[in-house]
């Protein structure tokens, strides 16, 4: 499973606090520690492939998509009813590509507006308020 194993734990676990660790990795926020954990991945030498068994067995189709670098994406698939979803992480090499499941799991639904009944899944913030970045090392 080439080196994919390494590059996930890295870039999922770590990669979220990228910005927090890039002045100064030697002193992470404070509250933040490091885990070790096990993963099993579940990969498939396609991305198609990947997509078309989430659809089949899941009913999942992609609804997030970001983009990390020209070899890398992390996508969120939910299905329909929103009671389920899947993290994947797709990286792309020389001469071909592989793709792996991260994460995935399920949700029950609730009732929402109108008594309709929905899972809760995948939830689009409508109006995302972006704090002010700190500067590293001031405090401010």
């Amino acid at each position: 499973m080439k080196p994919f194993l390494n590059f996930v734990i890295a870039a999922i676990l770590g990669g979220f606090f990228v910005t927090a660790f890039a002045a100064d990795p030697d002193e992470p926020p404070e509250g933040m520690y490091q885990q070790h954990v096990q993963l099993l991945l579940n990969c498939f030498s396609t991305f198609g492939r990947l997509s078309e068994v989430l659809g089949d067995y899941w009913g999942e189709t992609a609804v997030v998509l970001s983009r990390m670098s020209d070899t890398t994406t992390i996508l969120l698939f939910v299905n329909r009813d929103r009671t389920s979803s899947t993290v994947v992480v797709s990286k792309a090499y020389k001469d071909e590509e592989e793709a792996c499941i991260l994460w995935s799991g399920e949700s029950k639904p609730v009732k929402g507006p109108g008594g309709t009944m929905s899972g809760t899944s995948f939830s689009l913030n409508p109006n995302p308020i972006f704090p002010k970045k700190k500067e590293l090392g001031t405090g401010t």
